[in-house]
């Protein structure tokens, strides 16, 4: 896939990255101004007043065509780093040109701080800690749903006796 093709081409300024919504195109706050999907096609046009944005959406309306040429071109990179992330219990190899915030993956992803590194060891030492902050909470989450439940169940026996009551016969 193409993404850093696109971003030369069209000499975009802004980070450019692949999520599950496609190619985004965007800013350290909004990751996805403009969404371009896998197949070329834009999922979410930009509107505003930006010019450099605007600039990129007619260019890339102007010509679809391209857009879906660089899309489907194979990126090319002068230097493979291996770094590390994690997803879930997984810890994954991926290589990047560039260390570091803001740069991207060859594959695409963003590397945060905090979520890769050239150093495997610190990557298991934080998906270790996030899996057993993660633990903590559900744990925090289930003890308080349990015992609104409780409560609820206990309300719900006090309305069935005074329906109870109710169904008796008054004098």
């Amino acid at each position: 896939m193409g993404w850093k093709k696109l971003k030369e081409h069209y000499r975009i300024e802004h980070i450019v990255q692949v999520t599950k919504k496609g190619i985004c195109i965007g800013s350290p706050y909004i990751h996805d101004i403009i969404i371009i999907g896998i197949d070329g096609e834009i999922k979410k046009s930009y509107t505003s007043s930006n010019e450099k944005l605007m600039r990129y959406q007619k260019e890339f309306d102007a010509d679809p065509g391209m857009l879906r040429r660089m899309i489907n071109e194979p990126d090319e990179f002068k230097r493979s780093i291996s770094v590390f992330t994690y997803d879930g219990g997984e810890i994954i190899e991926k290589f990047c040109e560039e260390l570091g915030w803001p740069n991207i993956t060859h594959d695409g992803c963003l590397m945060y701080e905090n979520t890769f590194s050239t150093d495997k060891s610190i990557v298991i030492e934080w998906a270790k800690r996030n899996a057993e902050s993660y633990i903590k909470n559900l744990e925090m989450i289930i003890k308080e749903t349990e015992e609104k439940l409780a409560k609820q169940r206990e309300w719900l026996n006090e309305e069935i006796k005074n329906l109870e009551k109710l169904n008796h016969p008054h004098p």
